[in-house]
C-alpha cells in the first residue's frame, strides 16, 4: 500500500481554511453583539420621547419615524408647574450612535434649564455653554428650539438655534405662523447670553403648534424637488383640523404620499393644541 503524500501546501490550504472558519465566527459574534447594543441604544433613545398629554389647558402628541435603530432626534415636554410647559426639540447632525448619545446628553441638560424655569435663550445659551466646553473638538452640531408656554397668560415664547420654524396654526383667523428661529446652531458661536434671542407670541384657544425636524420636509419627489417648509405648512394647513391625535399620522402619510424615495433622514414630529 503506497503512503499518502501530504504537500506542504495542501497544509497550509487547511490551515487557512480553518483560520477562516474562526475568523468568520468571531465577525459573527461581533455583529451579534454589535446589534444587542444597537437595540439597547435605540430602546434608551426612544425612552426619552414623551408620551401623549392630556391637559386641561394643553393636548400633546409626537410622532418619531427614525431612519436607523437610532438617531440624533430627540424632543420632550415638561411642566414644572401645572400652568407652565415647555416643549424642546433638537436634531443632532448623524444618525450613528455619537448622535444618539449625544441626544441622550442634551435631554439632561435641557431637563435641568427646565426644571429651574429658565428663559428659552438662556437654555440655548446653557446648551451652547455644554457644547463648547465638550464637544468643541469632535466636530458635532445640532439644530434646537425651546419653547415655553404660559397657559395662563396664553403666551409662547421660543428660542431657535438654526431649528426649522415651528408653525403656529390660528384656525379662528385661518392663519398659520412661522415662529422663525433667532439663532445660530449650537456648536458653532460664541457663548453668551447678550448673543442669544427670544420672541413671545399672543396664544389663543384652538390654536395648533407643530414642531418637526427636517426629515419632515427635505424629502423629494419623483422630480427631485423638496416638499419645502411652505410645502410642509400646505399640509399642515389641509391635515391640521379635527381629532388631535389623528393630525400627526395625517401630517406624515401627506409627507410619504409627496416623496419618491425611502427617508433618508429621521422625522421627528409634535403637535400641541391650546384648550
Amino acid at each position: 500500500m503506497i503512503p499518502s503524500t501530504i504537500f506542504p501546501e495542501e497544509t497550509n490550504i487547511h490551515a487557512l481554511r480553518r483560520r477562516c472558519a474562526e475568523l468568520e465566527m468571531e465577525l459573527e459574534c461581533l455583529r451579534i453583539t454589535q446589534q444587542m447594543r444597537l437595540r439597547i441604544a435605540a430602546e434608551v433613545h426612544r425612552s426619552l420621547l414623551p408620551d401623549p398629554v392630556l391637559h386641561d389647558r394643553i393636548w400633546i402628541d409626537v410622532r418619531y419615524v427614525p431612519v436607523e435603530e437610532v438617531g440624533g432626534d430627540y424632543c420632550q415636554v415638561r411642566f414644572p408647574e401645572h400652568s407652565t410647559c415647555y416643549v424642546t426639540m433638537c436634531d443632532v447632525v448623524g444618525h450613528d450612535i455619537g448622535a444618539a448619545l449625544l441626544a441622550t446628553r442634551i435631554s439632561s441638560e435641557v431637563r435641568y434649564g427646565i426644571m429651574y424655569r429658565r428663559e428659552p435663550r438662556e437654555i440655548v445659551d446653557s446648551l451652547e455653554r455644554f457644547m463648547a466646553e465638550y464637544f468643541s473638538d469632535t466636530g458635532m452640531f445640532l439644530s434646537f428650539v425651546a419653547v415655553r408656554i404660559d397657559l395662563e397668560r396664553m403666551e409662547l415664547t421660543w428660542s431657535g438655534a438654526g431649528h426649522p420654524s415651528p408653525l403656529l396654526m390660528r384656525p379662528s383667523e385661518d392663519k398659520i405662523l412661522h415662529l422663525t428661529s433667532q439663532n445660530p446652531v449650537i456648536g458653532l458661536a460664541l457663548p453668551g447670553s447678550e448673543k442669544f434671542h427670544q420672541s413671545t407670541v399672543e396664544l389663543k384657544s384652538g390654536d395648533r403648534l407643530f414642531l418637526f425636524t427636517d426629515g419632515l420636509f427635505e424629502v423629494l419627489n419623483a422630480e427631485q424637488e423638496p416638499l419645502g417648509i411652505a410645502g410642509l405648512a400646505e399640509i399642515v394647513r389641509s391635515t391640521g383640523c379635527g381629532n388631535l391625535f389623528e393630525v400627526a399620522d395625517r401630517v406624515l402619510n401627506r409627507v410619504r404620499e409627496y416623496q419618491f424615495e425611502p427617508n433618508n433622514d429621521d422625522q421627528t414630529l409634535i403637535v400641541a393644541e391650546l384648550r
